[in-house]
C-alpha cells in the first residue's frame, strides 16, 4: 500500500512536471501566430546593415540585414541562443531575399519560427534611415 502511495505521488509530480514545461515551451505561440507586416519601401532605405530583433517567448531572433542599392542582399540571424537550426533560418533568409519582402510565405513545418525571424527582419528595415 506504501508503495503504490509513492508511485502514485511521483506520477502526479511527473505530471504536474511535464504539464508546467509544456506551457513554459508554448507560452507565446498565440501571439506570434497573430503578428502582421508591413512592407518597407526599399527604394527609401538608404545602403548599409540595420540590425533588428524579436523575441517571444522561447522564440528569440536578433538578425542583421543588409541593404545595397535599395535591395535586401543578407539577412542574418544572430542571437545565439537559436543556433542549431541554421537550416531554417537559411530558408527564410533565402525566402525574403527571393521576394525582397518580409511578406514570405511561412516555411511547412515552421510558423512560428518563421513568424518571428519575419519580424525581426521587418523591426530592422523600419530602424533604417529614411
Amino acid at each position: 500500500m506504501k508503495a503504490l502511495k509513492i508511485f502514485l505521488f511521483s506520477m502526479s509530480g511527473l505530471f504536474a512536471l511535464c504539464l508546467i514545461l509544456a506551457i513554459v515551451a508554448t507560452r507565446g505561440m498565440g501571439e506570434i501566430k497573430k503578428l502582421s507586416f508591413t512592407d518597407v519601401d526599399l527604394s527609401k532605405i538608404a545602403d548599409g546593415v540595420y540590425t533588428g530583433s524579436y523575441h517571444k517567448g522561447r522564440w528569440t531572433y536578433d538578425v542583421s540585414v543588409t541593404v545595397a542599392n535599395h535591395s535586401i542582399t543578407s539577412v542574418k540571424n544572430t542571437d545565439t541562443r537559436m543556433k542549431g537550426q541554421e537550416k531554417l533560418d537559411n530558408a527564410i533568409a533565402a525566402e525574403i531575399l527571393k521576394r525582397q519582402s518580409v511578406k514570405i510565405d511561412v516555411v511547412s513545418g515552421a510558423t512560428v519560427n518563421t513568424r518571428a525571424y519575419q519580424k525581426a527582419v521587418e523591426t530592422a528595415l523600419h530602424s533604417a534611415p529614411r
